[in-house]
């Protein structure tokens, strides 16, 4: 399945009712630490879509290299 989907709502408050509604359903029967790596991921999805970077892509502002 995609990661990127072009939805056309009618209205703001119909876009964050399908966000609460994924993410509720990414979050149900997850628990403990992998609850927190859930959260974690839902994040960074929205860090990289408010950056305007195309799925998948790495954040250039992410620093993972060694030294840095």
């Amino acid at each position: 399945m995609p990661d990127h989907f072009d939805w056309d709502f009618g209205a703001p408050r119909d876009a964050k009712a399908e966000i609460c509604a994924a993410v509720r359903h990414l979050l149900g029967g997850v628990s403990g630490s992998a609850r927190g790596d859930m959260v974690r991921d839902i994040i960074e999805i929205v860090r990289h879509v408010a950056s305007g970077l195309p799925p998948g892509q790495p954040d250039p502002l992410d620093d993972d290299l060694p030294g840095g």
